[in-house]
């Protein structure tokens, strides 16, 4: 009699690799774009690259992607955008989502914005706590030592050689970073 057997996967959660829950469609902004796009970053990151959101717009559903590193400068960086990115987002957002279009970084045209006009700590700590997740589910563990005015960053990591390089390659895109050095 079969009856008495329970197996282990009946109350196990689907085998999604998402990190989102969701019933429906996500709602479209930001902060979503961000965490959906988190399940991509690991790939990206190995490859050198990464991805940003600059802008979503709610009323045509349209999302505007900075892809970064190598990413950005990538002959497949199309294919990766259409088939990797987008595909993403249109089975989360479903039909809220416009167009995903990859945007030039440096076409805001705003001048110099508030920006700083030299390296800082936080420029730092805000690109490693942007990347952070996607570095530790690839088993890297990264640590900011200091931050040189000139432009050398000293960075404490344990993990793969493939995420330590995608971790250099997105410093050396924070503005006014000339050198990345490893410490231990």
């Amino acid at each position: 009699d079969d009856s008495n057997i329970i197996s282990p996967f009946e109350n196990e959660p689907s085998s999604s690799v998402s990190n989102i829950e969701q019933e429906g469609p996500l709602e479209l902004n930001k902060e979503n774009v961000d965490k959906v796009l988190d399940e991509v970053r690991p790939y990206l990151i190995s490859d050198g690259g990464n991805v940003s959101v600059q802008n979503v717009d709610t009323t045509t559903g349209n999302v505007y992607l900075v892809l970064e590193g190598a990413c950005g400068s990538c002959a497949s960086s199309t294919v990766t955008m259409q088939m990797g990115i987008e595909r993403v987002l249109k089975e989360k957002f479903e039909e809220k989502l416009g167009e995903v279009i990859q945007v030039d970084p440096n076409g805001d045209g705003d001048g110099n914005g508030g920006k700083p006009t030299e390296l800082t700590m936080e420029a730092v700590q805000s690109e490693v706590k942007r990347i952070s997740q996607a570095i530790t589910a690839m088993g890297g563990v990264v640590r900011v030592v200091s931050v040189d005015k000139i432009g050398v960053v000293e960075i404490e990591f344990r993990g793969p050689n493939k995420v330590k390089k995608g971790l250099e390659l997105a410093l050396l895109d924070v503005e006014y970073v000339k050198h990345v050095k490893f410490v231990s």
